[in-house]
C-alpha cells in the first residue's frame, strides 16, 4: 500500500466485512455491488473473488483512489476505465465520490443490488451526508434491482439475506462503535430518513478466512443491515 491518509490503512471493519463476503458468497454472486469509502479496496477484491457481476469502489480522497487502483492492478483486476475491461469478466470500477457533493444524477447510472461500507460512521459532521447518499443508493424505484430478491441458500436467514420488502437494494455496513454519541447520531438520522438499521452481527458471524484478523478484536466490530422502508 502507498503512504497516505486513513483510507490507505487496513481497518478491522474492512477485514470483518471481507470475511462476511467470503463466508456468504451466494449473497454477492452475480450481484452489482457498490461500496462507499472503499479505502485500500480489500472488499472489492473479495467481491470479485465470489463472483459479483459488477464492483463499484468509491472514495472521496484522491490519494486513497490512487492506492486503491494500484491494489486492484496488483490483484490482476481490470479497472473499468481501462480499454481491456470490455474483454474482461472482472469488471471493477474505482470512482471518486464526495458524499457532501453527491447528487442523484451522479448515482443514477450506477446499477447496484448491494451497497457496502466499512468504518464509514466516524464523524458526526459527515452523518447527514452519509445518510443522504445511502437513501439515494437504496431507492429501488428504477426497476433494475429485482435480482436482490433471488432465492438464497437455506443456511442464510431472512435477517441476513438481501431480500427487501420493496425489492430495492440492501446495504451491509461494518463498523466499530468508538463513540456512542456519533453512532446514536447516525441511528437517529437514519430513522428520520426512513432507513431500517438492523444489527445482524450475531446471526451473520463470518468464518475466519483472513489471517490478519488474528491481531484484531472481532467483538468490537458490528455488522448492520440497512434498507429503505416503504
Amino acid at each position: 500500500m502507498l503512504e497516505g491518509d486513513t483510507g490507505c490503512c487496513l481497518w478491522p471493519s474492512s477485514l470483518f466485512l471481507s470475511e462476511f463476503i467470503l463466508s456468504f458468497p451466494e449473497l454477492f454472486a452475480k450481484k452489482c455491488c457498490f461500496e462507499l469509502g472503499s479505502g485500500v479496496g480489500l472488499v472489492g477484491v473479495c467481491l470479485n473473488h465470489v463472483g459479483a457481476s459488477k464492483v463499484i469502489l468509491t472514495d472521496g480522497d484522491a490519494s486513497t483512489l490512487t492506492n486503491m487502483k494500484a491494489n486492484m492492478e496488483m490483484n490482476n483486476l481490470h479497472i473499468e476505465d481501462s480499454q481491456l475491461v470490455k474483454e474482461s469478466k472482472n469488471k471493477v470500477e474505482c470512482k471518486y465520490l464526495s458524499w457532501e457533493e453527491a447528487c442523484e444524477s451522479d448515482l443514477r447510472d450506477y446499477q447496484r443490488d448491494i451497497v457496502l461500507g466499512a468504518d464509514i460512521i466516524y464523524n458526526p459532521s459527515c452523518v447527514p451526508h452519509l445518510v443522504r447518499v445511502l437513501c439515494m443508493l437504496l431507492r429501488g424505484d428504477d426497476g433494475r434491482h429485482e435480482s436482490v430478491n433471488a432465492a438464497t441458500n437455506g443456511e442464510i436467514g431472512d435477517e441476513v439475506s438481501g431480500t427487501t420488502a420493496t425489492g430495492g437494494p440492501v446495504a451491509y455496513i461494518a463498523t466499530v462503535i468508538r463513540n456512542a454519541d456519533t453512532f446514536n447520531c447516525f441511528a437517529k438520522a437514519a430513522a428520520d430518513a426512513k432507513l431500517s438499521v438492523v444489527n445482524i452481527t450475531s446471526s451473520a458471524a463470518p468464518s475466519s478466512f483472513l489471517p490478519y484478523m488474528i491481531s484484531y478484536d472481532r467483538s468490537s466490530v458490528q455488522l448492520l443491515k440497512i434498507t429503505l422502508l416503504s
